[in-house]
């Protein structure tokens, strides 16, 4: 094993390198994903709050929106930051478009390979930002009938566009969480990488990049196009073992290790999708995190909020709230932030001051998002067994509503995870600067001010948690 990649190789452990070999893997896994994926969008169809139940409630009760955004959307979040791209082996909607092109390819449909400007991620943006929009806009996170036709818009989406492009183009083009999970999983703990470099260089199959062997079921070269022996980063492994399986020299590891690992890439300035990500996502952590403290909620919004009533705006303050999130709000933070690079000199304009902070102030953004997922999941997860019960919800929303039926208590108190959430904030801005450090190390020094304002300003928020 190289010293570059130490760490422990799970295939030594026998259950699981028979698992990753097993040809039933991943499909087996996706196909149980997709199977919970569509009963709940078939489950949520048509079901709207009902009259005289706080939505929020509501969506606590009903078990699509619990599973959804209360409990595997704070799950993926923590997943991503310790184990990278994880999900990806086993997500439904990579099967569903892994299908779709294999159909369209047996009837004869001349496929598009994935044009740069997709492969950018500058689509999965303008997808993202429009879900977060539609978060305030309609409460697409607290509507079952909201979410089964965002679920339903996935399945189809990613079967049209497995018939019209090749080579896993929805997950690399149009996935709504792709660049979520390339700027936060950079640092996971698991790893795909190559042992022996000599082994490799001598591989005369090289069975794991042959563009012949893509179409396979099983044992494939990598179907999202990378170079197996030469990975040195997670942001676009998917962990799907296809190199494992194909690696006729048995020399490709799945490996556990450090978080961060020292030997794997940094780049020293994000691409504009990936910064235009960081930066949307900082405001929406923000906007999340004051959610949990009425008080800095109502800071948060009073300009969204004052603008709408100023000008008789009442019915799109939802809308307002989301455009001040996404794009008011982060543009007036990074330009100070961006500012205070510009003035220590280490850049000469403040668009690229962004793109240089963008990879270290993801660290803090994830640690900020991983305090929200944590405050989330403790405080939903006690409503699955009611709903459970009652899936649909509705008679379980109506005794909470009429306290016949007290609410679960969470699973943590506020303060607790507020002090969990304050470590975690806090060990973002150490992961952080190493980050700066490694990616960019001269004048590194200079942009530790970005990162403490803007952990600052998480922790300040979290603190206020526990009052």
């Amino acid at each position: 094993m190289q010293s570059s990649n130490a760490g422990y190789d799970l295939l030594r452990i026998r259950p699981i390198r028979t698992l990753i070999q097993w040809p039933g893997f991943p499909y087996v896994f996706q196909a149980l994903m997709l199977v919970i994926f569509t009963t709940l969008a078939m489950i949520g169809w048509g079901h709207f709050t009902p009259a005289g139940v706080n939505d929020k409630l509501y969506a606590k009760t009903n078990i699509v929106n619990l599973l959804i955004w209360g409990l595997w959307w704070p799950v993926m979040i923590w997943v991503a930051v310790f184990l990278g791209r994880v999900w990806c082996m086993i997500c439904p909607l990579e099967l569903v478009s892994n299908l779709a092109e294999r159909v369209a390819r047996s009837i004869g449909i001349r496929q598009q390979t994935l044009g740069r400007w997709l492969r950018s991620g500058a689509l999965i943006i303008a997808i993202y930002a429009l879900i977060q929009m539609l978060v305030p806009g309609i409460n697409l996170h607290r509507v079952p009938a909201y979410t089964s036709f965002f679920l339903w818009g996935l399945l189809g989406t990613a079967m049209l566009v497995g018939f019209i492009f090749k080579d896993r183009a929805f997950c690399r083009g149009f996935c709504p969480v792709g660049l979520l999970l390339n700027a936060y999983g950079r640092g996971g703990m698991l790893a795909v990488r190559a042992g022996s470099g000599a082994t490799c260089a001598g591989c005369t199959g090289k069975d794991c990049i042959m563009a012949c062997n893509r179409n396979r079921l099983d044992g494939r070269s990598c179907p999202s196009l990378l170079n197996p022996p030469k990975l040195n980063s997670n942001k676009d492994c998917l962990v799907c073992g296809q190199c494992i399986k194909s690696c006729e020299p048995d020399n490709m590891q799945l490996l556990l290790r450090r978080p961060f690992h020292a030997a794997d890439a940094r780049e020293s300035m994000a691409s504009w999708p990936l910064t235009l990500f960081v930066m949307l996502a900082s405001g929406f952590v923000t906007s999340e995190l004051t959610t949990e403290w009425e008080s800095a909620r109502k800071i948060f919004v009073w300009l969204p909020d004052h603008f709408a009533f100023m000008f008789h705006l009442s019915a799109y303050q939802g809308w307002l709230e989301g455009f001040w999130t996404l794009f008011v709000f982060p543009l007036g933070v990074w330009s100070i932030l961006g500012a205070v690079t510009v003035m220590f000199r280490r850049c000469d304009k403040i668009i690229e001051a962004w793109r240089k902070l963008a990879l270290p102030l993801a660290v803090i953004v994830s640690a900020g998002h991983m305090s929200k997922a944590l405050a989330k999941f403790t405080s939903w997860v006690g409503f699955l067994p009611l709903a459970l019960r009652d899936p649909l919800g509705v008679n379980t929303a109506v005794a909470i509503a009429s306290k016949s039926l007290p609410p679960p208590a969470p699973l943590l108190s506020l303060s607790t995870v507020s002090f969990l959430s304050l470590a975690l904030i806090s060990l973002g801005v150490v992961f952080s600067l190493r980050e700066a450090r490694l990616a960019n190390p001269d004048g590194y020094r200079h942009r530790v001010l970005p990162k403490l304002a803007l952990a600052g300003l998480f922790l300040a928020i979290v603190v206020g948690w526990s009052g």
